[in-house]
């Protein structure tokens, strides 16, 4: 397939192009910075001019929508908002009228609504899925909703498949001492419920989505199957007064908090990548390797 990615030149842009180039299909890369390494034809593009978007787009099988801000905080609100929603929905509209058959949208945990929440409540259920309700209260988790929305819209106009990908926080160190450094913290992550993915996982289930006819648009959660700690999922909620109101009957040892099962069974994802493989089974000393104050 010949394939555009949106935000190319990014952490999990470089992944995705890699994973896709590996497996033969043709890439363009669209950012608004060049990369760093030049593995296949890059232009320089901003989303929130709907031009760019179509001249990217003519003549490909497929698009990767990850350009974004990819959090609150980093520029002003409104600023993360307008520039997420304009952009999903310029780069969508564009496949749409060119006739793209395939197109994978980068969602978020944040579309539920408690990553990034002032007060963050005890959840209605874990493991999240995807019919959990989404409340966002921050201006990324709104554009993620939004841009779901928007995925509706044009899939309802034609036969595009489009998948929304809802990826927690990407490990991209894949020597995975951060992991170790999160050990020492666990409230630093209780938001997302110490979910992750490993981005070599998450350009695999980009390149997955991709390639799939769904008719229509499905979203999708893709995590790695259990948490970034080593104590039981269950026990740290209980610690940080998270306990839900439902909880999955045989769940044991770190669970991840969110369920990746529909993935697995429309897209055939797995993840390949923990962070047990890297740092032994239940790990080891969690000041191991940690240079920090």
């Amino acid at each position: 397939m010949q394939i555009v990615v949106t935000g190319g030149s990014g952490r999990l842009g470089q992944h995705v192009v890699a994973e896709l180039l590996a497996q033969g299909h043709t890439v363009l890369s669209l950012d608004r910075v060049p990369p760093p390494v030049a593995r296949c034809p890059a232009w320089v593009a901003d989303l929130t001019r709907s031009g760019d978007a179509y001249q990217a787009l003519r003549g490909a099988d497929g698009v990767i929508h990850l350009a974004a801000w990819q959090a609150p905080g980093l520029t002003a609100d409104t600023e993360t908002f307008a520039n997420n929603v304009s952009a999903t929905y310029n780069v969508l509209k564009a496949a749409s009228d060119l006739g793209v058959r395939h197109a994978v949208v980068a969602s978020s945990i944040a579309a539920y609504g408690l990553i990034y929440a002032r007060t963050l409540a005890p959840p209605e259920y874990l493991p999240l899925d995807e019919a959990y309700p989404r409340q966002p209260q921050d201006p990324y988790g709104l554009s993620k909703v939004v841009g779901e929305t928007i995925a509706d819209s044009f899939a309802r106009l034609g036969a595009m498949s489009i998948a929304s990908l809802r990826f927690p926080g990407v490990v991209f160190d894949l020597t995975y001492q951060t992991v170790v450094e999160r050990w020492r913290d666990p409230a630093m992550r209780r938001g997302g419920f110490w979910t992750y993915i490993d981005a070599r996982d998450a350009a695999r289930a980009c390149r997955l989505a991709v390639e799939a006819d769904l008719g229509g648009h499905e979203v999708f959660n893709v995590a790695a199957p259990t948490s970034m700690m080593r104590e039981p999922t269950t026990e740290l909620l209980r610690r940080f007064g998270l306990e839900p109101r439902r909880l999955k009957e045989g769940l044991d040892g770190n669970w991840s908090a969110m369920d990746s099962a529909k993935a697995a069974r429309v897209l055939g994802y797995r993840a390949e990548h923990q962070w047990q493989q890297y740092l032994g089974g239940a790990g080891g000393d969690p000041d191991a390797g940690y240079t920090g104050a």
